[in-house]
């Protein structure tokens, strides 16, 4: 995988500047988790887009090998059944939760903060909604979502991660429920900002 590296003290960041497979990007993922349990490897983020896919949460199993010709994976993650695909912003996580008093509510109320003020950087305005899980914002005047959130923890590490709709098109996700969610609106930083966003820049915020 060509990957561009940053490393701090505690923490590594990868780039990926081309699409990579989802199931490439979590059999990387796993054996991280695997290394970071054993102190082996540094915790990890990583910034990347897959090819066009659906993808189930592990409660929400699904039959089907196919959605409009498009690949369905069944997966280990939290959540139901979503799109990802070009211009789609991933951030992946492997995040050591035993450092951080196991926390998962407040680890999660960080990560939506920081999905919201790094939109709010770009003059997005969105928000959390009451007993859905994700980040939203308006379209039409009406609630659309803009970012969802996948994870799972495993002996204590939390991994999988963050998906942000930047740039792609939105017509995958109208021919599923996204998220399990009826008739759901869904939007991009494209589409509210009517142009184009640099993902390298993006990225950097």
């Amino acid at each position: 995988m060509r990957i561009k590296k940053k490393k701090y003290k505690n923490l590594e960041v990868f780039f990926s500047n081309h699409q990579i497979s989802y199931e490439k990007a979590i059999n990387y993922l796993e054996e991280r988790v695997n290394k970071i349990c054993k102190e082996k490897e540094q915790e990890l983020v990583w910034f990347l887009e897959h090819p066009s896919i659906y993808t189930t949460g592990r409660g929400h199993l699904i039959k089907k090998k196919f959605i409009n010709s498009i690949p369905v994976i069944n997966t280990g993650r939290g959540g139901k059944l979503t799109w990802h695909g070009p211009g789609q912003r991933i951030i992946y996580l492997a995040i050591n939760l035993k450092k951080r008093k196991n926390d998962i509510r407040k680890f999660m109320n960080l990560l939506e903060s920081f999905v919201i003020s790094t939109l709010n950087k770009i003059n997005i305005e969105c928000y959390r909604k009451e007993n859905l899980i994700g980040i939203w914002t308006k379209k039409n005047d009406v609630d659309a979502k803009i970012a969802s959130f996948g994870l799972r923890v495993s002996k204590g590490i939390i991994y999988h991660g963050i998906s942000i709709n930047i740039n792609c098109k939105l017509d995958n996700f109208y021919k599923i429920n996204p998220c399990g969610i009826t008739n759901a609106t869904v939007t991009s930083a494209k589409e509210v900002k009517k142009e184009e966003i640099n993902l390298n820049e993006f990225d950097k915020i």
